[in-house]
């Protein structure tokens, strides 16, 4: 496969496209045995679910990931 030159958009891996994670605040309450979970931005695509790559990148998470591209650049 062929990988134009340009940026592509994929869905966020970290937040699979929501925009927001769940992440452990402080200690795991020891009386009850859960943890304190807040949902805060996602830092890998900043609240938008999607994130964009170069071309290295994507061939990347085309070819060894398996993933397809939500946009890619025009061909001529």
């Amino acid at each position: 496969m062929t990988i134009t030159p340009g940026e592509y958009e994929f869905t966020c891996s970290e937040c699979r496209g929501e925009g927001s994670v769940q992440v452990l605040v402080g200690m795991i309450d020891e009386a009850t045995d859960t943890p304190d979970l807040r949902w805060e931005k996602c830092e890998d695509c900043w609240g938008d679910g999607t994130v964009t790559v170069d071309e290295t990148d994507a061939a990347e998470r085309i070819l060894e990931l398996g993933h397809t591209p939500l946009r890619t650049p025009p061909t001529s």
